[in-house]
């Protein structure tokens, strides 16, 4: 079963409960990156289309991993979801960052090398970072429909 068929048969109020989840998560990724300008951050360098492409489709992905609930018989595979949704949110993170505000990039490369060269892969890490939890969700999935759907006798 794909993962599109997957989703067509969640039941709606999966949904329901992954706005929240996905809100939280559009922030907690948002706000430090100052895709969502506040003035607690600063970006010296603008966003690119791309970025918010990437920070919507993370955040989305997130909400439903977190929304979808394992029977507690699956809390280790629940856990291990979870571990890797977070990560793919703090790589989105980094995909969607101010190149020259990334203070590790900046100490291994330089100003210029964050803008010569971690800018033009952000891209690249953003979409890995999709995968990440594009994978998470898909293992979400696939435990979800086995409870749902068991086997016969």
């Amino acid at each position: 079963m794909g993962v599109f068929s997957a989703l067509r048969d969640l039941p709606s109020t999966t949904y329901l409960r992954a706005i929240p989840y996905a809100l939280v998560a559009a922030v907690f990724i948002g706000v430090p990156s100052d895709l969502i300008d506040t003035p607690i951050f600063g970006r010296p360098v603008e966003s690119r289309p791309i970025d918010y492409v990437i920070w919507t489709i993370t955040s989305a992905l997130i909400g439903l991993v977190f929304a979808i609930r394992l029977p507690a018989t699956h809390a280790d595979e629940q856990e291990r979801n979870d571990v890797r949704t977070v990560w793919g949110g703090f790589v989105s993170f980094l995909a969607v960052g101010c190149p020259v505000c990334n203070q590790m990039v900046v100490a291994l490369l330089g100003t210029s090398g964050a803008l010569s060269w971690w800018a033009p892969v952000q891209p690249f890490v953003g979409v890995a970072a999709i995968g990440l939890v594009l994978r998470a969700l898909r293992t979400r999935l696939a435990t979800y429909q086995l409870n749902a759907c068991p086997l016969p006798a």
